[in-house]
């Protein structure tokens, strides 16, 4: 049963922003229309609590937020998750903008409108390293935000010239932005007073207040940025950056250096246990028959076996309870909860025994690194280190850290001799997809390499490995898998058997941009119409698709260009 719960801030809808109020001076204007005079000022608030929620939000540890934030689009469209509930229609490509704006609205009232104001009045007060550590984490949500959807309103809203609408920025301008920002909080959190150290340990939920981590975290957030580029290298150094030259200074001092995770251990609410204990969210068959068939040990640290007899179509129990790894294809056309596909895999620790509710909330996986490191000695010869070393190692380190991790909820407490070294030199592939329900739904095995590294393969090849070893790596960070995908096309995923997006997304393509939500419409509708501008002219669709549909591209995703 859902469990409500009264916040402050989110009384009113006034801005696409849902009318936050956790904002002060800056833009006065924005402030005004956005603040509910009843509700409470954020400067009456101790500056720990003001740090404290865009941080945690980069992980929503709010029910309702975090369903509408990835659980209902981004978490569907990468591959790990799919909903049995055939009623959220975004299950089926068909586009459902009542569910499809939870990710900006959290990035604007949760992160952004925070973010802004506390790094305005720690440069105005001199706090130079504080305002540094606010700047990464509103670097990590313009990213999430934009991958999402593509132009945003940022910059009009941060000069405090607009009065009644916002304009937006386009994608190159926003990482244009987000590389100035990261390069100027590096140079300010190594130059960290002790004074501002000490405030740090009141709220750090990310890094404990070691700032040496806070700018290995900027550096790989950088790499992850220069990467992303990968297919706008020439813009960017027209714009006067040169993705070389960032992924240089980037790789020399990234999480590789640690091997420590980012997450928030605070007691937190872990809200993904709820949306499958909800009956809304369950596996996706990409996921599943990719970790099955190469036989990988992290598969009972993410997910269950079914949870219950699987009974066809026909009524015959045909898969026993707790037998076998089951997903869900995505785009499957089912019929709303509850259904013979409720019982397939489900989260771990599905009666929350253990406790995994209050699951650590998790913001970055240190073994991307390894892959980000070896994809940028791919492209672009960076490093001593060797291609497959880097590969290997970001292996080892992902299930070292997920077992850390996940293993006591999981309750699994070692894996099996060998079993890391064997799947590192495996040679099995994807399974077929098999639905037990309903064999209308098979698709054959889309991705034939096996893990064990080839060094004679091509560049093509070699980055298929990498992207698919950190698809694993990334789990459950959909927005994060997501985007690479797109990026890349690695790992393939299944084609949709239904497509009721009523032609706004292409069948082979799938889904490849989250549409505005009804409400940044309604309250900033001449900034929308000059963001969707901003859109079609930095869109590449090949299908004839553009506009705010979710087959349109976003700048980075370049229909243009291969990945060499």
């Amino acid at each position: 049963m859902k469990r409500n719960k009264i916040y402050q801030y989110a009384l009113l809808v006034a801005l696409p922003w849902m009318g936050s109020s956790l904002m002060t001076s800056c833009t006065d204007n924005f402030e005004s229309l956005n603040t509910n005079s009843v509700q409470v000022d954020p400067n009456n608030l101790p500056f720990s609590a003001q740090c404290a929620e865009p941080m945690q939000y980069c992980y929503p540890p709010q029910q309702n937020m975090f369903q509408f934030w990835t659980n209902l689009t981004i978490d569907l469209y990468s591959g790990y998750f799919m909903t049995p509930n055939g009623n959220f229609t975004n299950g089926d490509m068909g586009e459902n903008r009542g569910h499809s704006g939870g990710m900006y609205e959290n990035y604007y009232l949760h992160i952004f409108n925070n973010t802004r104001r506390i790094i305005a009045d720690c440069d105005e007060e001199g706090n130079l390293g504080l305002a540094g550590v606010m700047r990464i984490v509103q670097a990590y949500g313009t990213l999430m935000t934009t991958d999402a959807h593509g132009p945003l309103a940022y910059s009009s809203i941060l000069s405090g010239e607009y009065e009644s609408y916002y304009p937006f920025d386009s994608q190159q301008e926003l990482f244009v932005a987000m590389f100035k920002d990261l390069d100027k909080a590096i140079t300010d959190i190594q130059a960290m007073s002790e004074a501002e150290k000490t405030t740090l340990a009141t709220f750090d939920s990310w890094c404990n207040a070691d700032t040496q981590l806070w700018v290995k975290v900027a550096n790989t957030l950088k790499l992850r940025m220069a990467l992303r580029l990968s297919k706008r290298e020439a813009e960017m150094k027209e714009a006067g950056i040169d993705l070389k030259q960032v992924a240089t200074e980037a790789a020399a001092n990234t999480l590789a250096t640690v091997n420590t995770d980012i997450v928030i251990d605070k007691s937190l609410e872990n809200e993904m246990w709820l949306m499958f204990n909800w009956g809304d969210c369950g596996f996706n068959a990409n996921l599943v028959t990719l970790m099955s068939g190469m036989k990988d040990p992290r598969q009972p640290l993410y997910m269950t076996k079914n949870s219950a007899d699987v009974v066809d179509l026909n009524g015959n129990v045909v898969v026993p309870a707790g037998t076998q790894y089951l997903g869900i294809r995505f785009a499957a056309g089912l019929p709303g909860k509850p259904n013979n596909w409720a019982s397939f895999s489900q989260w771990i620790d599905p009666q929350n025994t253990i406790g995994v509710y209050s699951m650590p909330l998790p913001i970055f996986k240190a073994a991307e690194s390894y892959f980000l490191l070896a994809e940028a000695k791919l492209r672009w010869d960076i490093g001593s280190a060797s291609v497959q070393s880097l590969y290997e190692e970001g292996i080892r380190v992902s299930m070292a850290n997920e077992l850390s991790y996940r293993g006591k909820y999981a309750g699994v407490e070692a894996y099996e001799a060998g079993a890391v070294d064997a799947y590192i030199n495996g040679t099995t592939t994807q399974i077929d997809f098999v639905d037990p329900v309903d064999p209308k739904l098979n698709t054959p095995a889309l991705n034939k390499l096996c893990v064990k590294w080839d060094e004679s393969a091509d560049k093509e090849a070699k980055l298929e490995r990498i992207i698919t070893q950190k698809y694993f790596a990334l789990f459950p960070l959909s927005i994060e898998a997501w985007a690479e995908q797109r990026r890349t096309g690695y790992p393939r995923l299944f084609p949709a058997y239904v497509n009721e997006s009523n032609g706004a997304v292409n069948t082979e393509e799938g889904v490849r941009r989250v549409i505005y939500s009804s409400n940044a419409y309604d309250t900033n509708a001449q900034g929308i119409a000059m963001g969707l501008e901003l859109l079609d002219k930095e869109n590449t669709s090949k299908n004839g698709i553009s506009g705010d549909k979710g087959g349109t591209h976003v700048w980075w995703d370049n229909a243009n260009l291969g990945n060499f």
